[in-house]
């Protein structure tokens, strides 16, 4: 298993890294066992290293034209290859049990097979074309929670792993390993910040990020759903819409 994620997983070192991955690649037939060791020592015990829970960050421009933007910069972690190993293996691990308790938010098209953003488009897509098809006028929504990775609190999210989700015991002992005790620097062209802590937020990046997320943000989309008839998200990029028929719209101008 443990050789099958390291051919799924991206070959690219990190600073921190003790070695490049290219020479654990070379090296895995003598490395394997050892490999293989740690990741499932760190979860039969539901801990996480604290050295793999520092990181380098690489701030990315998400859009060109605004350098000088806080906002138009993504904080992307540069994480150490031994560290997005178990990750992955965990990742693998709760999806497979997120598919067969049948609990995976059904508004939500991100980080499962079968989906991805085609499908999120053509379902809303379809949803308005139908409203269309029987006279009704549709007024569409399109947010994008800021920061949103960020934001994410430890201990609402491990409250909905155990509750919503039934992680328990020593898989949600490792959950709360991982997120907590985190700590990171920023590297901008070649210079360091200060080191500092994160009590908040899933590192953008990761393995694991955008499925933490997905999991912490599905109660959300559970409330909007009561009080809106149509819904659905795409990771954290969510669309609100509503049909209705074009003489609600004329009474509501004379009101």
């Amino acid at each position: 298993m443990v050789s099958q994620l390291i051919q799924k997983s991206a070959k690219k070192s990190c600073a921190l890294d003790p070695m490049t991955t290219s020479l654990v690649v070379k090296s895995l037939n003598e490395l394997l066992p050892v490999i293989t060791c740690m990741t499932n020592s760190s979860l039969s015990l539901g801990y996480f290293p604290a050295a793999w829970k520092f990181t380098l960050v690489d701030p990315r421009l998400k859009k060109t034209g605004q350098p000088a933007s806080l906002s138009n910069l993504r904080p992307i972690s540069n994480l150490q290859f031994f560290s997005k190993l178990t990750e992955r293996a965990v990742s693998d691990q709760t999806l497979e049990h997120i598919k067969c308790s049948d609990i995976y938010p059904i508004l939500q098209s991100a980080y499962r097979a079968g989906h991805s953003t085609e499908t999120a488009l053509l379902k809303v897509h379809n949803d308005i074309m139908c409203s269309m098809d029987q006279q009704r006028v549709s007024l569409l929504v399109l947010l994008d929670l800021s920061a949103a990775f960020d934001t994410v609190d430890h201990q609402v999210l491990l409250r909905s792993l155990e509750v919503s989700f039934g992680i328990t015991g020593t898989a949600l002992k490792w959950f709360k390993s991982y997120l907590t005790n985190r700590s990171q620097r920023v590297l901008i062209n070649g210079n360091y910040s200060e080191s500092f802590s994160l009590p908040h937020g899933v590192p953008q990046g990761s393995c694991l990020g955008p499925l933490l997320f997905t999991i912490y943000a599905s109660k959300l989309f559970e409330i909007v759903k009561c009080h809106l008839p149509d819904v659905h998200a795409y990771a954290d990029d969510t669309q609100l819409y509503l049909s209705f028929k074009p003489d609600v719209v004329l009474l509501m101008s004379l009101m």
